[in-house]
């Protein structure tokens, strides 16, 4: 048994039994893990107040070779995420993007990406940053660090620059050149589209928000990540689609 500590983002946490409860939470060094918080849920519990969802933690863990889930011995809560979890649009955007991590990330492999891509994040929307604009830069970038979606520069199937529209091919899930996107099933992208998907991977949250896009072109960049995303894990996040669902009928 060896004993292990990280600073971490809780993704999760789940009752076990009547004190119990697993935690399952994201490191740059170790990746994703899930582990045992023994007494979390006891009215004197050293957890009290710490496994607060998506907070910025210390966490120690001792694991045993040839088990699942370690054993979590403290945690210290460096930064909470109560600003985002205090109103309801707050929770289901903070569901939706742990979702993200407990999907697309790795278990016990280097993850130091994914951790600052969510880190930052979360950091930003903690700031103030416009969440519409927060949640399509996380998406656009956990797509990109698993290997999907690069940057439409030029086209995948005919190598053309790809200059100011373009088209997307959801079979594919690829942006592609007026040319190659000429079938009629395919989605037209404009350039107001290429240009955040272009600006997101050179800019940080910080300097997109300095001059946002307009409102309709995030809705058109969550529709393609949502397709994209759909296409690769063959079904949807089920955070989306209560957000979605729960959001509307508010």
């Amino acid at each position: 048994m060896r004993s292990l500590s990280a600073e971490a983002l809780l993704l999760d946490a789940i009752n076990l039994h009547e004190r119990d409860r697993i935690v399952s939470f994201l490191t740059a060094r170790w990746g994703k893990k899930r582990g045992v918080a023994r007494g979390a849920r006891a009215k004197y519990s050293r957890f009290a107040g710490q496994l607060q969802p998506l907070a910025k933690v210390a966490v120690t863990w001792f694991e045993k070779e040839g088990r699942d889930l370690v054993r979590i011995s403290d945690v210290e809560l460096v930064r909470p995420a109560s600003g985002l979890q205090s109103d309801l649009e707050g929770i289901l955007l903070g569901s939706y993007l742990a979702e993200h991590m407990m999907e697309f990330a790795q278990e016990n492999e280097d993850s130091e990406k994914p951790f600052r891509l969510l880190d930052s994040t979360l950091e930003a929307l903690l700031e103030g940053c416009d969440r519409n604009l927060a949640a399509r830069y996380f998406e656009i970038w956990v797509l990109r660090l698993n290997g999907i979606f690069p940057v439409p520069h030029e086209c995948p199937l005919c190598g053309s620059p790809i200059a100011d529209s373009a088209a997307f091919i959801e079979s594919e899930a690829a942006v592609v050149c007026r040319q190659c996107g000429g079938g009629a099933s395919r989605q037209r992208i404009g350039g107001p589209e290429l240009d955040f998907l272009r600006r997101s991977a050179r800019e940080n949250l910080e300097q997109l928000s300095e001059r946002p896009p307009a409102v309709g072109t995030l809705e058109r960049i969550e529709g393609l990540c949502a397709s994209v995303r759909r296409g690769f894990l063959q079904s949807e996040l089920k955070s989306y689609r209560v957000m979605k669902r729960t959001l509307a009928d508010v």
